[in-house]
């Protein structure tokens, strides 16, 4: 793990904050081991699929956000430190006035992997400790649908990420799939766009799927909404949307201030 930051409070002070109040995330690995004849089976697909710890946070106006910042300085090396933490990002929301205000992830390898770090003595402990520093925030566990994910480079550090997320009413999940098959080609191929990313909520919980999209730039992002086929795909998404899932969409921006490998 190479830390490329010379800030790393800044981002961390997100995710613990974030972990303050998940007492479902802390409980990952007692409540969701299975137990059953086929747990080798279960194990090796969870071992399988990539895991991803999304907190969705918004700070108060007052100072606040200053005092968190100087707490979480205090405690941003341990957090990191353990080895199944394999990336971590922080963005910002590119319009400040906007909620939610940041954007945390925290990538691993695996299910287990995930659980192996929420339950360390260590990270166990700073997440109690966290409650006394809890801002507005909302935290969700994701698996990958490997799919549904493309990167046309090796993974980088792309500056803007959008990000949507997807609820769907019943029955609405296949319609979404059947569309997501249909776009994919056109979806993927403009050069302004670098990676897309889906996710499943692990839990089946709102919002139901996260999908990523990942530019070089604001100006990337500005052009690729603006291509006539990409503007096709949305009107024609909205058509097959209605009835089937509901759709936000929340536009970030890299903090340079924090990077973790």
């Amino acid at each position: 793990m190479v830390l490329k930051c010379s800030n790393l409070f800044f981002t961390i002070l997100i995710a613990l904050v974030a972990l303050a109040g998940c007492d479902r995330a802390q409980k990952m690995i007692v409540d969701e081991v299975p137990s059953d004849t086929n747990m080798d089976n279960t194990m090796m697909g969870m071992e399988a699929i990539p895991v991803k710890l999304v907190w969705l946070i918004n700070f108060d106006d007052g100072g606040h956000q200053e005092t968190y910042n100087n707490w979480v300085a205090s405690i941003a090396e341990t957090l990191i430190a353990p080895e199944e933490l394999r990336r971590s990002r922080i963005y910002n929301n590119v319009d400040p006035e906007m909620r939610p205000h940041r954007y945390v992830e925290f990538e691993f390898e695996s299910y287990l992997d995930a659980a192996t770090y929420m339950n360390r003595p260590e990270i166990a402990a700073l997440l109690q400790e966290s409650t006394n520093h809890v801002t507005d925030q909302t935290v969700h566990t994701f698996i990958q649908d490997v799919d549904y994910t493309y990167a046309k480079e090796e993974e980088g550090d792309w500056q803007i990420k959008h990000v949507y997320l997807i609820d769907y009413f019943l029955g609405g999940r296949q319609a979404y799939l059947e569309w997501a098959r249909d776009v994919s080609t056109g979806l993927i191929s403009p050069t302004q766009l670098k990676a897309v990313a889906s996710y499943d909520n692990y839990y089946g919980e709102s919002p139901h799927r996260l999908v990523e999209l990942e530019f070089p730039t604001q100006e990337d992002a500005d052009a690729y909404h603006a291509l006539e086929e990409v503007i096709q795909m949305a009107e024609a998404e909205l058509e097959r949307q209605a009835g089937n899932w509901s759709l936000v969409m929340h536009k970030f921006e890299l903090s340079s201030d924090y990077i973790n490998e």
